[in-house]
C-alpha cells in the first residue's frame, strides 16, 4: 500500500495534490451551506450583502441619518472584497441568496488551494518533495480544511497572502545564496514586503508575526533590509485601510484604533483558557500525528527562524491575551505543518526507537488517516445554522415578505437571523421578556407611516418567527389578539451537526423556528 502511494505521487506530484485539496473543498462548496459561528456571516457576508446594494447592515457606515461617531473595530478590506463580488453577481443577474453564496464558496475553495501549493513549495525548498508532498496532503485533507476553506473567516482568508510572504522572503534569500546581491536587490523582497502589508489588512493580528520577521532579517541582512521591509509593508497596509480616510473625515487608522480600543475594553469580556489552543492538537489537526508535528517544528525552529520565530510570536501572544479562540490561531497551521513535516521525519530517520518500532509508527499514521478521513468527509457535508439560514430563505421564496417579527418572550435573548439570506434589509422587531408586547404593537402603524417616508425602515411585519417551541401556543395566542389571526406556514429544524453541537454543550442553542403569517392592509 505505501509503495502504491508512493508511486503514485512520484510524477506531477503536486498538480495531483492540488486536485485531490479542490474536489474535497468542491464537497464542502455543494454541501456545506449556512455558516460556523457569528464572525463567519455577521462580519464579513452580512455588511457586504448590505452594501452591495446600497443598504447599511448595522448602520457600520457613517450617513447623516445616523450620525455615527465611531467604526466597526474590524478591517473592512475583506467585507469590501466581498462586497465586490455580490455587485458582480448583481450584474449579471445572479440575486438568489444561496446561489450567491454557493458562488463565494467555491471562490473560497479556489482561492485556498494557494496555501496549498505554497506550503509544498516552502517545504521542498527547505526539504526534499517527500516531504514536501506529506506537508500538502495535510494542509490538503485535514479534517477541518474542506468547510473551513470555504468558509467566510478572515483566519483562513489571510493564509494564502501570509505563507506568500515567507515564500518570496525565502526565494530573494535563495538568490541571495546563489548570486551574492543583496536583499534589497531582488524583486522577490519587495514582493514578500507588499504581499505582508496585504495580510495584516486582512487580519490585524499577523501584524506582530510581521513585526517579528523583520527583526530577523535585520539580524540576518541589517539595518538597511530592515527598514525597507518595515516601509514597504507600512505603506501596503496603509493603502488597504484607505476607506478609513473616506468614512472618517480623512482620519487615517480608524478601524485599527477602533480594534485596538475595543479589544482593551473588552478582552476579559471573553475569557478563555489557555488550554483553548489545545485544539491546534486536538482538533485542528488530530493526534498522535499532531504531537508529532509539534514536536518536529520546535526540533528545527532555530534552523528556520525565518519562518519559526514570527509564528512562535505569534502562537505566543494567543496564549498570553485573554481573549482565547480557537480559530484566531488558525494562520498559524502551515507554517507548523511545514515545520513539523521537516523536523519530525529528520527525528524518525535518526531515532533508535522509531527504527526499531516502525509498525507502531505505521499504525500510528492509520489511526490518524482513518479518524481524519471520517471527520473529513463528515464535516465537508455540515449544514451549520440550518434553523437559521433555512427560515430567512423561506421569506426569500415566500415572495410577499415585508418584514418579520422574531418572537422568543420566553427568554432573555434569541439567536441573530442572516438577513441576507431574506434578500431585504429592513429593521426587523424582536420581543423577549423584557418587552411589553403591547406597547411595540400599539406602535407598528406609526412605523409603516415613518417608514414610507424613509425615517425609519421598519414597516408593519407580516411574518412572525417563533423561537424554539417553549409555552409555543401560549405566545401564538397572544400575538394572535393583538395583531389578527396568524396562519401557519412551516417550521424549520436544527440540522444533525447543530444538534450534535447542543448535546455537546447546552451553551450551543438547539434552534426550531416556527414561521406564520399574517395579512396586512
Amino acid at each position: 500500500m505505501k509503495d502504491r502511494v508512493i508511486s503514485f505521487f512520484s510524477k506531477n506530484t503536486l498538480p495531483k495534490i492540488v486536485l485531490i485539496a479542490l474536489s474535497v473543498r468542491l464537497i464542502a462548496v455543494f454541501f456545506a451551506p449556512g455558516y460556523m459561528m457569528h464572525d463567519d456571516h455577521f462580519l464579513t457576508v452580512e455588511p457586504a450583502s448590505s452594501w452591495a446594494v446600497g443598504e447599511n447592515f448595522n448602520d457600520w457606515l457613517p450617513t447623516l441619518e445616523n450620525k455615527r461617531t465611531g467604526p466597526e473595530p474590524i478591517s473592512f478590506l475583506y467585507p469590501g472584497i466581498l462586497m465586490v463580488c455580490f455587485k458582480a453577481m448583481h450584474s449579471i443577474g445572479i440575486h438568489d441568496p444561496m446561489h450567491q453564496m454557493l458562488f463565494i464558496r467555491l471562490l473560497h475553495a479556489v482561492y485556498a488551494l494557494l496555501t496549498v501549493v505554497l506550503v509544498f513549495r516552502i517545504t521542498a525548498k527547505w526539504s526534499n518533495v517527500q516531504n514536501a508532498t506529506v506537508a500538502a496532503l495535510l494542509m490538503a485533507g485535514l479534517a477541518i480544511m474542506p468547510n473551513y476553506s470555504v468558509r467566510n473567516l478572515v483566519e483562513m482568508v489571510c493564509m494564502p497572502p501570509f505563507m506568500a510572504g515567507f515564500w518570496w522572503l525565502i526565494c530573494a534569500q535563495d538568490k541571495v545564496n546563489n548570486t551574492k546581491r543583496e536583499l534589497l536587490h531582488t524583486g522577490y523582497f519587495w514582493a514578500a514586503a507588499v504581499i505582508f502589508g496585504l495580510a495584516v489588512g486582512l487580519r490585524f493580528q499577523l501584524g506582530l508575526a510581521v513585526a517579528v520577521t523583520g527583526v530577523v532579517l535585520y539580524f540576518q541582512n541589517g539595518w538597511r533590509t530592515f527598514f525597507a521591509f518595515g516601509a514597504v509593508s507600512l505603506l501596503c497596509f496603509s493603502l488597504t485601510q484607505i476607506d478609513d480616510i473616506l468614512l472618517w473625515g480623512g482620519k487615517p487608522f480608524q478601524h485599527l484604533l477602533g480594534y485596538f480600543a475595543y479589544n482593551k475594553e473588552n478582552a476579559l469580556h471573553y475569557p478563555g483558557s489557555p488550554f483553548t489552543y489545545l485544539s491546534f492538537v486536538g482538533l485542528f489537526i488530530l493526534p498522535p500525528v499532531s504531537l508529532f508535528l509539534v514536536f518536529g517544528y520546535f526540533r528545527v525552529a532555530r534552523r528556520y527562524l525565518l519562518l519559526a520565530l514570527p509564528i512562535l510570536a505569534f502562537l505566543l501572544f494567543h496564549l498570553v491575551y485573554p481573549n482565547r479562540q480557537e480559530r484566531f490561531i488558525l494562520p498559524a497551521l502551515p507554517a507548523v505543518l511545514v515545520l513539523g513535516v521537516i523536523g519530525w521525519n529528520e527525528y524518525v530517520k535518526q531515532s533508535a526507537f522509531w527504527v526499531r518500532n516502525t509498525r507502531l509508527l505505521h499504525g500510528c499514521y492509520v489511526f490518524f488517516v482513518v479518524i481524519n478521513t471520517i471527520g473529513l468527509f463528515t464535516l465537508a457535508t455540515v449544514f451549520s445554522k440550518k434553523a437559521r439560514v433555512e427560515a430567512m430563505y423561506y421569506l426569500y421564496q415566500a415572495g410577499d415578505y415585508k418584514n418579520h417579527v422574531l418572537e422568543y418572550s420566553h427568554q432573555d435573548g434569541g439567536a441573530m437571523l442572516p438577513q441576507h439570506y431574506s434578500g431585504q434589509w429592513t429593521k426587523f422587531y424582536y420581543w423577549n421578556n423584557k418587552t411589553r408586547i403591547e406597547d411595540v404593537v400599539a406602535k407598528m402603524p406609526e412605523a409603516e407611516r415613518l417608514f414610507q417616508n424613509r425615517d425609519m425602515p421598519k414597516p408593519i411585519p407580516n411574518y412572525y418567527l417563533f423561537y424554539d417551541g417553549d409555552r409555543l401556543q401560549e405566545r401564538i395566542a397572544r400575538l394572535d389578539t393583538l395583531v389578527g389571526p396568524l396562519h401557519y406556514c412551516t417550521t424549520i429544524e436544527s440540522g444533525w451537526f447543530d444538534e450534535l453541537l447542543h448535546r455537546l454543550n447546552d451553551k450551543n442553542s438547539l434552534e426550531r423556528i416556527h414561521i406564520y403569517k399574517v395579512h396586512t392592509p
